[in-house]
């Protein structure tokens, strides 16, 4: 009985061990893409082993919408979270956060990954509409150019990962009130009143450009705010 017991204390230790293990590894991925294989799919959530066998969790509210997996399906996400759960690792995956969009450019732009590019911020609206702001660490490169690639191949290649969402690329500025011109692009803005006790803008625009400033059930400025942090009221000079 004392062997038995002490081989049963040693085997729960191993897998403590094993689980601790798996924590530490995952818990410094966070904020890494990595690809795994789906195993099982539930109303709430997906399933998705990794090449070692662990099991990962892609719950359905960081699924773009247009999401639909099967069994052995390659799926690619962002490591979002790890915890402890009961002494379980419990490692969260997400498709629709900001980040991961921008590490799907990181990989498929090599300025980002040299730091000759760098995104500043990122807004979205999953598998609709993106924006995204960078800003170049070296005045010789034009960063929303190299973001879209050859004939687009870089911004395509997001693009297709991302179900077709439509990604804006804009220019960072320090400027609050040039950003979010360059966020709210190619709307063309007539004036902007400032009010930093409120950080909200009113944003005043001609007719013809109150929709697309607006942007289809307010997508767009909503977008635009999201990625400058700033409140925006649009109008008309009327």
């Amino acid at each position: 009985r004392a062997v038995l017991a002490a081989r049963q204390n040693l085997m729960a230790r191993v897998q403590e061990l094993e689980k601790e293990g798996i924590f530490r590894k995952y818990k410094d991925r966070e904020g890494e893409i990595i690809t795994g294989e789906v195993y099982q799919t539930w109303k709430k959530e997906t399933l998705i082993m990794d090449d070692d066998g662990n099991e990962l969790i892609l719950p359905k509210v960081e699924q773009i919408p247009s999401d639909f997996f099967k069994k052995g399906d390659a799926v690619r996400a962002v490591v979002l979270r790890v915890e402890m759960t009961n002494a379980t690792p419990k490692i969260i995956l997400s498709r629709t956060s900001p980040l991961f969009l921008e590490k799907l450019f990181e990989l498929e732009v090599p300025e980002i990954e040299e730091r000759m590019i760098e995104i500043k911020v990122a807004a979205r609206d999953p598998g609709s509409r993106a924006k995204i702001a960078v800003k170049s660490n070296d005045p010789r490169i034009d960063p929303i150019g190299t973001c879209v690639g050859m004939r687009g191949s870089r911004v395509q290649a997001v693009i297709s990962e991302l179900a077709g969402e439509r990604i804006d690329i804009i220019l960072w500025s320090e400027d609050p009130a040039t950003f979010i011109i360059n966020a709210l692009a190619p709307a063309e803005i007539s004036s902007i009143m400032v009010d930093e006790e409120k950080h909200s803008m009113d944003i005043v625009v001609d007719d013809d450009n109150l929709a697309q400033a607006i942007g289809r059930g307010g997508q767009n400025v909503r977008l635009a705010s999201e990625l400058t942090g700033w409140e925006l009221n649009i109008m008309t000079v009327d």
